[in-house]
Protein backbone atom coordinates (compact mmCIF):
# COMPACT_ATOMS: atom_id res chain seq x y z
CA UNK A 1 0.00 0.00 0.00
CA UNK A 2 1.12 3.48 -1.12
CA UNK A 3 0.16 7.00 -0.15
CA UNK A 4 -2.18 8.93 -2.50
CA UNK A 5 -1.29 12.00 -3.57
CA UNK A 6 -2.72 14.21 -1.05
CA UNK A 7 -6.14 16.20 -1.80
CA UNK A 8 -4.51 19.65 -0.76
CA UNK A 9 -0.73 20.78 -0.14
CA UNK A 10 -1.05 24.43 1.62
CA UNK A 11 0.61 26.35 4.44
CA UNK A 12 -0.72 27.97 7.57
CA UNK A 13 0.74 30.33 10.02
CA UNK A 14 1.59 28.87 13.51
CA UNK A 15 -0.83 30.46 16.42
CA UNK A 16 2.45 30.89 18.06
CA UNK A 17 4.31 33.29 16.37
CA UNK A 18 2.93 33.34 12.77
CA UNK A 19 5.87 31.11 11.41
CA UNK A 20 4.62 28.86 8.27
CA UNK A 21 4.43 25.49 8.44
CA UNK A 22 3.70 22.69 5.73
CA UNK A 23 0.58 20.87 5.51
CA UNK A 24 -1.16 18.01 3.57
CA UNK A 25 -4.58 16.44 3.56
CA UNK A 26 -5.32 13.12 2.07
CA UNK A 27 -8.85 11.61 1.02
CA UNK A 28 -9.29 8.03 1.43
CA UNK A 29 -10.49 6.32 -1.39
CA UNK A 30 -14.04 6.31 -0.24
CA UNK A 31 -14.13 10.10 -0.09
CA UNK A 32 -12.11 10.35 -3.66
CA UNK A 33 -14.22 7.67 -5.46
CA UNK A 34 -16.46 9.06 -7.55
CA UNK A 35 -19.69 6.78 -6.77
CA UNK A 36 -21.86 8.99 -5.27
CA UNK A 37 -22.74 5.46 -3.27
CA UNK A 38 -19.01 5.55 -2.18
CA UNK A 39 -19.43 8.84 -0.71
CA UNK A 40 -22.84 8.30 0.42
CA UNK A 41 -21.71 5.73 3.25
CA UNK A 42 -18.82 7.52 4.46
CA UNK A 43 -18.57 8.32 8.23
CA UNK A 44 -17.13 11.67 9.00
CA UNK A 45 -14.04 10.95 10.71
CA UNK A 46 -10.48 12.15 10.86
CA UNK A 47 -6.91 11.73 12.08
CA UNK A 48 -4.11 14.37 12.65
CA UNK A 49 -0.06 12.60 12.17
CA UNK A 50 2.92 14.30 13.53
CA UNK A 51 6.16 13.13 13.01
CA UNK A 52 9.71 12.81 14.16
CA UNK A 53 12.17 14.98 15.49
CA UNK A 54 13.20 17.67 12.94
CA UNK A 55 16.73 17.73 13.89
CA UNK A 56 17.45 14.27 13.38
CA UNK A 57 15.64 14.02 10.11
CA UNK A 58 11.88 13.87 10.83
CA UNK A 59 9.07 14.98 8.45
CA UNK A 60 5.53 14.58 7.11
CA UNK A 61 7.69 12.18 4.67
CA UNK A 62 8.99 9.66 7.76
CA UNK A 63 8.54 5.98 6.88
CA UNK A 64 6.43 5.41 9.95
CA UNK A 65 3.87 8.06 9.81
CA UNK A 66 3.65 6.44 6.32
CA UNK A 67 2.65 3.51 7.75
CA UNK A 68 0.04 4.99 10.00
CA UNK A 69 -1.55 7.32 7.43
CA UNK A 70 -1.63 4.26 4.98
CA UNK A 71 -3.91 2.53 7.70
CA UNK A 72 -5.97 5.26 8.80
CA UNK A 73 -7.22 6.16 5.18
CA UNK A 74 -8.07 2.19 4.54
CA UNK A 75 -10.20 2.54 7.43
CA UNK A 76 -11.41 5.70 5.40
CA UNK A 77 -9.95 8.23 7.75
CA UNK A 78 -9.23 11.86 6.59
CA UNK A 79 -6.08 11.93 7.40
CA UNK A 80 -3.90 15.37 8.20
CA UNK A 81 -0.22 16.03 8.28
CA UNK A 82 1.85 18.31 8.81
CA UNK A 83 6.06 19.91 9.36
CA UNK A 84 6.82 20.87 12.50
CA UNK A 85 8.83 24.02 12.41
CA UNK A 86 12.46 23.59 11.33
CA UNK A 87 11.58 20.22 9.35
CA UNK A 88 11.50 19.74 5.45
CA UNK A 89 10.36 23.04 4.26
CA UNK A 90 8.27 24.73 7.23
CA UNK A 91 10.11 27.88 7.94
CA UNK A 92 12.05 28.45 11.20
CA UNK A 93 13.82 26.16 13.66
CA UNK A 94 13.26 23.72 15.88
CA UNK A 95 12.72 25.44 19.52
CA UNK A 96 15.04 24.48 22.44
CA UNK A 97 11.85 23.71 24.75
CA UNK A 98 8.95 22.66 22.50
CA UNK A 99 6.52 25.48 23.42
CA UNK A 100 6.34 26.07 19.71
CA UNK A 101 6.38 22.97 18.07
CA UNK A 102 3.61 22.30 20.92
CA UNK A 103 1.55 25.08 19.36
CA UNK A 104 2.61 24.22 15.62
CA UNK A 105 0.43 20.99 16.58
CA UNK A 106 -2.66 22.66 18.03
CA UNK A 107 -2.45 25.22 15.29
CA UNK A 108 -3.02 22.15 12.94
CA UNK A 109 -5.28 20.39 14.92
CA UNK A 110 -7.48 23.66 15.15
CA UNK A 111 -7.43 23.75 11.25
CA UNK A 112 -8.24 20.39 10.86
CA UNK A 113 -11.00 20.02 13.64
CA UNK A 114 -12.88 22.80 11.17
CA UNK A 115 -12.12 21.69 8.12
CA UNK A 116 -13.49 18.19 9.40
CA UNK A 117 -16.64 20.01 10.56
CA UNK A 118 -17.10 21.69 7.63
CA UNK A 119 -17.20 18.75 4.60
CA UNK A 120 -20.38 17.54 3.60
CA UNK A 121 -20.58 14.66 1.18
CA UNK A 122 -23.91 14.24 0.16
CA UNK A 123 -24.36 11.55 3.30
CA UNK A 124 -24.33 14.55 5.74
CA UNK A 125 -26.08 17.21 3.38
CA UNK A 126 -29.46 16.64 5.40
CA UNK A 127 -29.90 20.23 6.66
CA UNK A 128 -28.43 23.46 5.72
CA UNK A 129 -25.10 23.52 4.34
CA UNK A 130 -22.38 25.97 6.62
CA UNK A 131 -22.86 29.77 5.61
CA UNK A 132 -19.41 29.92 4.22
CA UNK A 133 -19.75 26.71 2.02
CA UNK A 134 -22.99 28.35 0.48
CA UNK A 135 -21.56 31.65 -0.36
CA UNK A 136 -18.97 33.93 0.71
CA UNK A 137 -20.97 37.23 0.62
CA UNK A 138 -22.94 37.98 4.61
CA UNK A 139 -25.31 39.99 2.83
CA UNK A 140 -27.20 36.76 1.93
CA UNK A 141 -27.14 34.88 5.04
CA UNK A 142 -29.82 35.17 6.66
CA UNK A 143 -29.80 36.39 10.38
CA UNK A 144 -30.49 33.54 13.08
CA UNK A 145 -30.08 30.78 10.43
CA UNK A 146 -28.91 27.94 12.10
CA UNK A 147 -26.10 25.61 10.97
CA UNK A 148 -25.93 21.80 11.90
CA UNK A 149 -22.18 21.08 11.05
CA UNK A 150 -22.72 16.90 11.99
CA UNK A 151 -19.97 17.36 14.86
CA UNK A 152 -21.78 14.93 16.75
CA UNK A 153 -21.07 12.08 13.86
CA UNK A 154 -17.38 13.54 13.81
CA UNK A 155 -14.82 11.32 14.83
CA UNK A 156 -11.02 12.54 15.06
CA UNK A 157 -8.09 10.70 16.59
CA UNK A 158 -4.70 12.93 17.27
CA UNK A 159 -1.86 10.84 16.70
CA UNK A 160 1.51 11.00 16.47
CA UNK A 161 5.48 9.06 16.23
CA UNK A 162 8.30 9.82 18.19
CA UNK A 163 8.88 13.29 18.65
CA UNK A 164 5.34 13.96 17.54
CA UNK A 165 3.68 11.21 20.20
CA UNK A 166 5.15 13.85 23.07
CA UNK A 167 3.16 16.55 21.69
CA UNK A 168 0.22 14.53 21.72
CA UNK A 169 0.48 13.67 25.49
CA UNK A 170 0.50 17.61 26.38
CA UNK A 171 -2.38 18.52 23.99
CA UNK A 172 -5.34 20.21 25.58
CA UNK A 173 -8.39 18.88 25.79
CA UNK A 174 -10.45 19.39 22.14
CA UNK A 175 -12.71 22.23 23.67
CA UNK A 176 -9.81 24.47 24.85
CA UNK A 177 -8.25 23.33 21.35
CA UNK A 178 -11.29 25.30 19.93
CA UNK A 179 -11.35 28.05 22.66
CA UNK A 180 -7.70 29.24 20.55
CA UNK A 181 -9.32 29.78 17.65
CA UNK A 182 -12.64 32.30 18.41
CA UNK A 183 -14.65 33.82 16.51
CA UNK A 184 -14.88 37.18 15.85
CA UNK A 185 -11.14 38.11 16.07
CA UNK A 186 -9.90 39.48 12.86
CA UNK A 187 -6.32 39.59 11.36
CA UNK A 188 -4.98 37.11 13.92
CA UNK A 189 -3.32 33.93 12.64
CA UNK A 190 -5.70 31.50 14.04
CA UNK A 191 -8.52 33.60 11.88
CA UNK A 192 -6.55 33.14 8.61
CA UNK A 193 -6.39 29.38 9.66
CA UNK A 194 -10.12 29.14 10.15
CA UNK A 195 -11.07 30.53 6.81
CA UNK A 196 -8.43 28.34 4.93
CA UNK A 197 -10.12 25.63 6.49
CA UNK A 198 -13.72 26.91 5.24
CA UNK A 199 -12.10 27.51 1.18
CA UNK A 200 -10.27 24.13 1.30
CA UNK A 201 -13.76 22.38 2.69
CA UNK A 202 -15.70 24.51 0.06
CA UNK A 203 -12.94 23.19 -2.59
CA UNK A 204 -13.85 19.28 -1.70
CA UNK A 205 -17.47 20.09 -1.14
CA UNK A 206 -18.18 21.89 -4.33
CA UNK A 207 -16.47 18.27 -6.39
CA UNK A 208 -18.80 15.65 -4.10
CA UNK A 209 -22.04 17.90 -4.72
CA UNK A 210 -21.07 17.35 -8.99
CA UNK A 211 -20.54 13.89 -8.45
CA UNK A 212 -23.96 13.45 -5.96
CA UNK A 213 -25.86 15.07 -9.20
CA UNK A 214 -25.81 11.94 -11.15
CA UNK A 215 -24.79 10.85 -14.63
CA UNK A 216 -27.80 11.87 -15.75
CA UNK A 217 -26.52 15.55 -15.46
CA UNK A 218 -24.66 17.80 -18.13
CA UNK A 219 -22.14 19.38 -16.05
CA UNK A 220 -20.76 22.72 -18.17
CA UNK A 221 -16.96 23.26 -19.22
CA UNK A 222 -15.94 24.99 -16.18
CA UNK A 223 -17.57 22.30 -14.03
CA UNK A 224 -15.43 19.56 -15.86
CA UNK A 225 -12.49 21.17 -16.02
CA UNK A 226 -12.83 21.92 -12.18
CA UNK A 227 -13.35 18.14 -11.45
CA UNK A 228 -10.66 17.01 -13.88
CA UNK A 229 -7.96 19.46 -11.68
CA UNK A 230 -9.07 18.41 -8.32
CA UNK A 231 -7.74 15.01 -9.25
CA UNK A 232 -4.73 16.66 -8.85
CA UNK A 233 -2.97 17.92 -5.66
CA UNK A 234 -4.08 21.37 -4.64
CA UNK A 235 -1.30 23.76 -3.46
CA UNK A 236 -2.65 26.79 -1.46
CA UNK A 237 0.36 29.41 0.39
CA UNK A 238 0.04 33.33 1.16
CA UNK A 239 -2.53 34.05 3.42
CA UNK A 240 -6.03 34.94 3.04
CA UNK A 241 -6.00 38.06 5.16
CA UNK A 242 -4.86 41.24 3.53
CA UNK A 243 -1.66 42.75 5.09
CA UNK A 244 -3.04 45.66 6.66
CA UNK A 245 -5.48 43.55 8.49
CA UNK A 246 -3.00 41.17 9.74
CA UNK A 247 -1.13 40.74 13.07
CA UNK A 248 1.10 39.21 14.49
CA UNK A 249 0.43 35.95 17.44
CA UNK A 250 3.24 38.20 19.25
CA UNK A 251 1.34 40.99 19.11
CA UNK A 252 -1.86 39.28 20.57
CA UNK A 253 -0.65 37.36 22.80
CA UNK A 254 1.58 40.25 24.60
CA UNK A 255 -2.17 42.51 24.52
CA UNK A 256 -3.72 39.68 26.55
CA UNK A 257 -1.09 39.29 28.78
CA UNK A 258 -1.33 42.78 29.91
CA UNK A 259 -5.35 42.23 29.98
CA UNK A 260 -5.41 39.34 31.31
CA UNK A 261 -5.91 40.82 35.21
CA UNK A 262 -9.41 42.72 33.58
CA UNK A 263 -11.37 40.39 31.75
CA UNK A 264 -15.08 41.88 30.15
CA UNK A 265 -18.49 40.49 31.02
CA UNK A 266 -19.10 38.39 27.56
CA UNK A 267 -22.36 40.88 26.90
CA UNK A 268 -20.00 44.13 26.43
CA UNK A 269 -17.26 41.99 24.62
CA UNK A 270 -20.55 41.09 21.99
CA UNK A 271 -21.56 44.49 21.86
CA UNK A 272 -17.96 45.52 20.73
CA UNK A 273 -17.91 43.13 18.16
CA UNK A 274 -21.67 44.71 16.96
CA UNK A 275 -19.77 47.80 16.41
CA UNK A 276 -17.41 46.79 13.93
CA UNK A 277 -17.52 47.22 10.57
CA UNK A 278 -17.99 44.77 8.97
CA UNK A 279 -15.21 42.71 7.24
CA UNK A 280 -15.07 39.53 4.56
CA UNK A 281 -12.50 37.58 6.68
CA UNK A 282 -14.39 38.20 9.61
CA UNK A 283 -17.62 37.20 8.58
CA UNK A 284 -16.43 33.92 7.58
CA UNK A 285 -14.89 33.08 10.83
CA UNK A 286 -18.14 34.47 12.58
CA UNK A 287 -20.04 32.07 9.83
CA UNK A 288 -18.46 28.80 12.10
CA UNK A 289 -20.67 30.19 15.43
CA UNK A 290 -22.95 27.16 15.57
CA UNK A 291 -20.23 24.70 14.04
CA UNK A 292 -18.14 25.43 17.06
CA UNK A 293 -20.97 25.33 19.46
CA UNK A 294 -22.25 22.04 18.35
CA UNK A 295 -21.41 19.23 20.28
CA UNK A 296 -17.82 18.54 20.44
CA UNK A 297 -16.45 15.68 18.00
CA UNK A 298 -15.51 12.12 20.27
CA UNK A 299 -11.94 12.01 20.25
CA UNK A 300 -8.82 9.19 20.43
CA UNK A 301 -5.21 9.20 20.86
CA UNK A 302 -2.54 7.47 19.44
CA UNK A 303 1.31 6.84 20.27
CA UNK A 304 3.66 5.36 18.60
CA UNK A 305 7.21 4.63 20.27
CA UNK A 306 6.55 7.43 22.88
CA UNK A 307 9.55 8.80 24.00
CA UNK A 308 9.93 9.26 28.19
CA UNK A 309 12.17 10.83 30.50
CA UNK A 310 14.90 11.30 30.12
CA UNK A 311 15.04 11.60 26.06
CA UNK A 312 12.17 13.57 26.71
CA UNK A 313 13.08 16.36 29.04
CA UNK A 314 16.01 16.30 27.19
CA UNK A 315 13.53 17.18 23.72
CA UNK A 316 10.87 19.32 24.84
CA UNK A 317 11.93 20.51 28.40
CA UNK A 318 8.53 23.37 28.43
CA UNK A 319 5.95 21.30 27.04
CA UNK A 320 4.48 20.43 30.71
CA UNK A 321 4.50 24.03 31.48
CA UNK A 322 1.62 24.96 29.14
CA UNK A 323 -1.34 26.62 30.67
CA UNK A 324 -3.45 23.83 29.76
CA UNK A 325 -1.29 20.95 31.00
CA UNK A 326 -2.73 20.35 34.55
CA UNK A 327 -2.96 16.53 35.90
CA UNK A 328 -6.97 16.68 35.03
CA UNK A 329 -6.50 17.66 31.38
CA UNK A 330 -3.52 14.76 30.76
CA UNK A 331 -6.03 12.25 32.81
CA UNK A 332 -8.91 13.43 30.67
CA UNK A 333 -7.11 13.25 27.62
CA UNK A 334 -5.11 10.20 27.15
CA UNK A 335 -6.96 7.98 30.10
CA UNK A 336 -10.08 9.01 29.85
CA UNK A 337 -10.53 8.89 26.34
CA UNK A 338 -9.24 5.93 23.87
CA UNK A 339 -5.66 6.05 24.02
CA UNK A 340 -3.65 3.00 22.25
CA UNK A 341 0.24 4.04 22.60
CA UNK A 342 2.62 1.00 20.76
CA UNK A 343 5.68 0.60 21.14
CA UNK A 344 8.78 -2.00 20.71
CA UNK A 345 10.87 -4.13 23.32
CA UNK A 346 13.81 -3.41 21.32
CA UNK A 347 13.44 0.74 21.58
CA UNK A 348 16.91 2.05 22.43
CA UNK A 349 15.61 5.71 23.11
CA UNK A 350 13.36 4.83 25.93
CA UNK A 351 13.45 1.46 27.80
CA UNK A 352 10.94 -1.36 27.53
CA UNK A 353 11.23 -1.08 31.28
CA UNK A 354 10.21 2.36 31.51
CA UNK A 355 7.68 1.99 28.62
CA UNK A 356 6.00 -1.17 30.48
CA UNK A 357 5.55 0.43 33.67
CA UNK A 358 4.35 3.68 32.57
CA UNK A 359 1.75 2.14 30.31
CA UNK A 360 0.31 -0.88 32.48
CA UNK A 361 -0.34 2.44 34.76
CA UNK A 362 -2.26 4.74 32.99
CA UNK A 363 -3.88 0.83 31.73
CA UNK A 364 -4.82 0.58 35.93
CA UNK A 365 -6.32 4.03 36.63
CA UNK A 366 -9.67 4.40 37.17
CA UNK A 367 -12.28 4.37 34.42
CA UNK A 368 -9.35 3.85 32.21
CA UNK A 369 -9.83 3.74 28.65
CA UNK A 370 -5.77 3.37 27.90
CA UNK A 371 -4.10 0.38 25.99
CA UNK A 372 -0.70 -0.74 25.03
CA UNK A 373 0.88 -3.13 22.80
CA UNK A 374 4.31 -4.12 23.11
CA UNK A 375 5.61 -5.48 19.78
CA UNK A 376 8.60 -7.95 20.19
CA UNK A 377 11.57 -6.93 18.23
CA UNK A 378 10.70 -3.98 17.48
CA UNK A 379 12.80 -1.09 17.67
CA UNK A 380 12.16 2.44 17.78
CA UNK A 381 12.46 2.96 13.86
CA UNK A 382 10.35 -0.32 13.09
CA UNK A 383 13.36 -1.47 10.74
CA UNK A 384 13.14 -4.55 12.40
CA UNK A 385 12.23 -7.78 9.92
CA UNK A 386 8.48 -8.37 10.52
CA UNK A 387 7.75 -5.64 12.75
CA UNK A 388 5.95 -3.17 10.17
CA UNK A 389 3.60 -5.96 9.46
CA UNK A 390 2.73 -6.15 13.41
CA UNK A 391 2.81 -2.49 13.63
CA UNK A 392 0.00 -2.63 11.12
CA UNK A 393 -2.15 -5.33 12.27
CA UNK A 394 -2.38 -3.59 15.62
CA UNK A 395 -3.55 -0.59 14.41
CA UNK A 396 -6.03 -1.73 12.50
CA UNK A 397 -7.81 -4.16 14.95
CA UNK A 398 -7.87 -1.05 17.42
CA UNK A 399 -9.28 1.37 14.34
CA UNK A 400 -12.07 -1.40 13.96
CA UNK A 401 -13.20 -1.16 17.39
CA UNK A 402 -14.72 2.35 16.98
CA UNK A 403 -18.34 3.18 15.60
CA UNK A 404 -19.67 6.29 13.78
CA UNK A 405 -19.45 8.20 16.97
CA UNK A 406 -16.09 7.39 18.66
CA UNK A 407 -17.49 5.12 21.15
CA UNK A 408 -15.08 2.33 21.32
CA UNK A 409 -16.60 -1.47 20.51
CA UNK A 410 -14.93 -4.75 20.88
CA UNK A 411 -11.46 -4.44 20.49
CA UNK A 412 -8.54 -6.71 21.61
CA UNK A 413 -5.81 -4.75 21.20
CA UNK A 414 -3.90 -4.94 25.06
Amino acid sequence: MVLPEPAFCFTIPSIYDDTTLDCRIYHPPTLSDASTAALSQWEKKGAVVAHPYAPLGGSYDDHVVGVIAEELLGESFVVGTFNFRGAHSSKGRTSWGGTAELQDYVSFAGFFLHYLRLLQPPSSRNSIAPACVRQSSPTETPKGQSVSSGAEDTFVVFCGYSYGSLMVKHLPPTDKILELFPTGEEGTAAAEIVIRACKLSLQSNRIWENLSAGPGRLQSKKERHHNQEHRLPMTMGGEEIPPEKRRSSREIRQSMERTRSFEPPKGIRSMSLRRKKPDHSLTVIESHVSACSAPLPSTAYLLVSPLLPPISTLAAPSVGHMFWNKPKDHHECIVLRPTLSVFGDQDFFTSVKKLRPWAQKLRNERSSCFKFKEIPGAGHFWHEHGVEAKLRDTLREWLRGFSLHGNETNSGTT
